[in-house]
This record gives C-alpha cells, sequence and structure tokens, in this order.
C-alpha cells in the first residue's frame, strides 16, 4: 500500500499501485507510471469519476474501485486497450450505459451497487468469463447476453428476479451459478436446531475466512468439546446473503461429507452456525482462482494425488452433490477451494454461501440448473488431472477421459446427472 507521499518519491516503474488515502480525485502524479502499472488499486477512496484520459494507462489490465461513490461507469474505461478486470463492489452505481467497458472484458464485479438494469448491449462482451453482482436491484437481463458464451461464473443473488430467462441454464460454459436471495428462488424456512448466543461461546483461534464470514474454533460456555463458530460478516456478499445460506445448509440435512450443524447462532446483529470442529488433519484441497486463472483453482507447488486418491475423492464429490440435489439445493461454488480432505481422502464439502434452493423453479430450470454443476464437477475432475504423476495422468485419460467429456458438453440438456455419475465411476 502507498501513501501519496511514498509514491511521489517513488521513480522506477510500477507493477501494481494500491493508494487508500480519502482521494476525491484521480491523482495527476499516477500519470508518472502510465506505461508500466498492470494492476491500479484505488478501493476505500471517495471517488466518483475518472478522468477522460485514463486510457493513457497503456499496460493496464485491472482496475479495482472497490467501495468508492462512484454512480455510473465512466465510459473511459471502454478505451482502455489492455483492460480485462474492473470492480466496483460497494459503490452507489445506479447507471451502467452502453459501450461503457472494452470489449475484451474477461472479469466484472458490480456487487453491492443500485443497478436497476444492464445496458441492452452487454452481449458484446462475449470474453466474459466472471461476473458477479449479487446484491443490485436487478430484475431482468438483456437478451443479448446470451452472447456471453464463455461466461464461466455468475453471481445473480440478492436482487429482484421473479423469474430468469431459460436460455441462462443453457450458457455453454456456465458452471458456478448463484441466483439465491430473489423473489425467484426463496428458501423454505430451515428446522429449527438448537439455538445459542454468541456470548454462549468463547471464542479461540480463528480457523479461515470466506466470501460470507470468519470461522473460528470455540468453546460453549464452560463444557471442554471445541467446535467450529461461524460469523456472518454481512448481510450482503459476493456470493450472495448469509441468511439464505444459513437456510440452504441446515436444509442440506446430515450427510458423511458435510459437516454437521450443532446450532444456530444468533445475535444482535447477524446470524451464525455452530458445526463440528473438523480435526486440524484435514487441509483445504485447492487454492482459489487467481487473476491468470479467473474461475479455475489454483493448486500449491508440489501438490501430488494418486489415480486412486482421486477416485476416492470423486466418489464423495458426486455423492454429496446427488444428495444435495435430491434435497432441492444447488451449491453454485462447486471447487477444490471448498473441500477439505485428511490422508485417508476423507472429504467435506464446505461453503455454502451461492447455494440457491431450487423449488420455486420451473422443472426445465431445476434441471438445467443441476446440469450447470454437472460441468463444474467436470472441470474438479480435469483439476485433479494436474495433481497426477505423468504416468497416472496417461492412465487418467485412457480410463477416465469420456467422464469429463459427458459432463463438459456443451449442450446442457445431454449432461449426465450426478446419480448416473455415481454409477459411472463405480464402474471406473
Amino acid at each position: 500500500m502507498f501513501s501519496l507521499e511514498t509514491l511521489a518519491q517513488t521513480k522506477a516503474p510500477l507493477n501494481r499501485i494500491n493508494l487508500s488515502a480519502d482521494l476525491q480525485e484521480f491523482p495527476a502524479d499516477l500519470y508518472r507510471f502510465a506505461d508500466s502499472v498492470e494492476i491500479l488499486d484505488l478501493s476505500g477512496n471517495e471517488l466518483s469519476d475518472l478522468p477522460a484520459d485514463l486510457h493513457r494507462f497503456t499496460k493496464l489490465k485491472r482496475l479495482f474501485l472497490t467501495n468508492n461513490n462512484f454512480r455510473h461507469i465512466p465510459v473511459v474505461l471502454s478505451q482502455c486497450p489492455e483492460l480485462v478486470m474492473v470492480s466496483f463492489k460497494g459503490n452507489q452505481l445506479t447507471d451502467f450505459a452502453e459501450d461503457s467497458l472494452p470489449d475484451q472484458l474477461e472479469w466484472l464485479i458490480l456487487t453491492d451497487n443500485q443497478l436497476t438494469e444492464l445496458p441492452s448491449d452487454f452481449g458484446r462482451y462475449t470474453r466474459l468469463k466472471k461476473v458477479a453482482m449479487a446484491g443490485n436491484q436487478l430484475s431482468s437481463l438483456p437478451d443479448s447476453m446470451q452472447q456471453c458464451r464463455e461466461l464461466g461464473l455468475l453471481r445473480l443473488s440478492l436482487n429482484k428476479f421473479e423469474s430468469f430467462p431459460d436460455w441462462l441454464f443453457r450458457l455453454p460454459k456456465l458452471a458456478w451459478l448463484a441466483l439465491g436471495a430473489n423473489p425467484a428462488c426463496p428458501v423454505p424456512e430451515a428446522e429449527a436446531k438448537n439455538t445459542h448466543w454468541l456470548n454462549d461461546y468463547q471464542l479461540l483461534e480463528k480457523l479461515g475466512e470466506g466470501a460470507s464470514g470468519v470461522i473460528y474454533q470455540a468453546r460453549f460456555a464452560q463444557e471442554a468439546e471445541l467446535v467450529a463458530l461461524k460469523q456472518f460478516k454481512g448481510w450482503v456478499t459476493s456470493d450472495g446473503c448469509p441468511k439464505d445460506e444459513m437456510n440452504n445448509y441446515l436444509n442440506a440435512g446430515d450427510h458423511a461429507n458435510l459437516i454437521t450443524v450443532k446450532a444456530q447462532l444468533r445475535d444482535s446483529d447477524l446470524p451464525g452456525l455452530v458445526m463440528e470442529l473438523v480435526p486440524a488433519s484435514f487441509t483445504v484441497l485447492g487454492q482459489p482462482p487467481s487473476f491468470d486463472s479467473i474461475t479455475r483453482d489454483t493448486f500449491t507447488q508440489g501438490q501430488r494425488l494418486t489415480l486412486a486418491e482421486l477416485s476416492q475423492l470423486a466418489q464423495q464429490v458426486v455423492e454429496v452433490m446427488a444428495h444435495l440435489h435430491q434435497q432441492q439445493i444447488v451449491h453454485g461454488d462447486l471447487y477444490a477451494h471448498n473441500m477439505l480432505v485428511n490422508a485417508q481422502q476423507q472429504l467435506y464439502l464446505g461453503d455454502f454461501g451461492a447455494a440457491t434452493a431450487l423449488n420455486a423453479l420451473p422443472a426445465q430450470q431445476q434441471q438445467n440448473f443441476c446440469a450447470l454443476e454437472v460441468r463444474a464437477f467436470g472441470y474438479w475432475l480435469l483439476d485433479m488431472q494436474t495433481l497426477l504423476s505423468v504416468e497416472e495422468a496417461a492412465d487418467f485419460e485412457n480410463k477416465w477421459a469420456a467422464v469429463p467429456g459427458l459432463c463438459l458438453q456443451q449442450e446442457v440438456e445431454v449432461r449426465p446427472g450426478f446419480r448416473q455419475l455415481q454409477e459411472l465411476l463405480k464402474a471406473l
């Protein structure tokens, strides 16, 4: 993180600049780095517009304007020759004009704004792979969006949709979709669990943090047993709504590959969940996508799997996904970074922040929505293949290649369901 003072003293070319200094105007001093900056992060300022000559930043690829005061998307962005990622998360956007973003855009973050509509020419952004629009006032999608055929991840939770177009569920590469907290997708109220108050618990070490909340190791009152306690951060997350997340997780019921819920947590402000504490022997299977991978997980250097281990994991994933779909729940975030595994390849699927209740959607949309997750499983298999040795990767190609091939078919209706995949994997 730079200050205006340290930036003024910097002479070397900079690839990345982070500057949060209550800025109300774009600092002219930044132009000194116009030929080198690829990532410009001006989050947490008071900006409401951008200079008309921002396109002078000829190498700018990623622009973060999170938590500022923008009410419109400045059209100058459409003239930035290398720009592929933009974030306006947490502004006051009401105006998204036509032709205001560059055609080559791949990643767009508009979470937590006040947009009521998208431009009719949205389909011009044919290279988009990842779009986050949870927490707006949208009630429809432009028909041109059907042209966004590279789109892999889409977040539309916590908007005003009373229905969704059929074509949305037929986008050929869409694999991670979140529609919760819309009138079209009400979540059945979960059966009452044990209810505790936050101050009933002694919070110990922080175990992890996701888009929707922070998980702590905790102890209930004077009891010796340790538990995991998830505190939600707010009512809007990048994926959706914590209240829906909690109800979807409770409605999912018991399964060997889901962490057991022990109690609901009440607080004066935000809800939470108390869950069984997963032993420390479990670790996260993958890491979240990077700037470069966009929608695909990353993995730690040297991470390896055997084909037998991959088989064990794959069977558990299809079993838990079949269970969720049977419970009328789509997970929405089927990724290795949301899975915990131990040395015996026991697996837990977590993070229901992007989950959607299917109950109220038309039957064909329900079926196609589930098929989107089958595509996510296909990607997961290919990601796991990268962790195999050269010899076993070749063996995977010989024995398993048909499975991701079936899951990744562009025609949504012909993909197998998770019950079919269970049988297919058993045969392998």
